[in-house]
């Protein structure tokens, strides 16, 4: 009998509750989609790309020097004296080094600079995700990969990327030379 009370109890509590959780509304938002369709996120893959591609040009360029440099000192390995070679061989091994450096830096100059863009497009989301939460009641926005199976009505990205293409059109990114 002590246990059909606390069945009962449960089962009064789990009706009585039922109603005020099936009152929130939630939304999932598919973040990759948002920085892929984007005006913001197109305008700073067309800038990065753009920088990608200049150095990816010097770098070539610097490549087919450094290619030309190591011929000629292996050509001159039979008529210099080993110091000479040495000395030769040295200074190219630094350019190759310097060079090696140069190429990481960009790269790294590049991701730095993505990732401040990114920035500056994910501040404003925030914005207009605050302002759709509090005109739609929405009690929470979830990342689309974390929800395993969902309706597409729940699903906010086009809302947002809607709005953020009228806020903010395109961002400029700043590489660091």
């Amino acid at each position: 009998m002590k246990n059909i009370k606390y069945i009962l109890t449960f089962l009064l509590f789990i009706f009585y509750l039922s109603p005020v959780y099936s009152q929130d509304k939630i939304a999932t938002l598919d973040v990759f989609k948002l920085l892929k369709d984007s005006k913001a996120a197109i305008s700073i893959t067309e800038q990065l790309n753009a920088v990608a591609k200049k150095y990816e040009g010097q770098g070539q360029e610097k490549q087919k020097t450094i290619q030309k440099q190591e011929e000629e000192l292996l050509r001159q390995k039979s008529t210099l004296t080993p110091e000479a070679f040495l000395d030769r061989k040295n200074t190219f091994e630094k350019k190759v080094i310097e060079f090696n450096k140069d190429t990481q830096t960009k790269r790294t100059n590049i991701t730095a600079a993505r990732k401040k863009a990114i920035e500056e497009v994910e501040k404003e989301v925030e914005v207009i995700l605050k302002k759709i939460i509090e005109t739609d009641k929405i009690t929470a926005v979830i990342k689309k990969t974390s929800v395993v199976l969902s309706e597409d009505s729940i699903d906010i990205t086009q809302k947002v990327i809607d709005e953020l293409d009228k806020k903010l059109s395109s961002v400029k990114v700043d590489v660091t030379p």
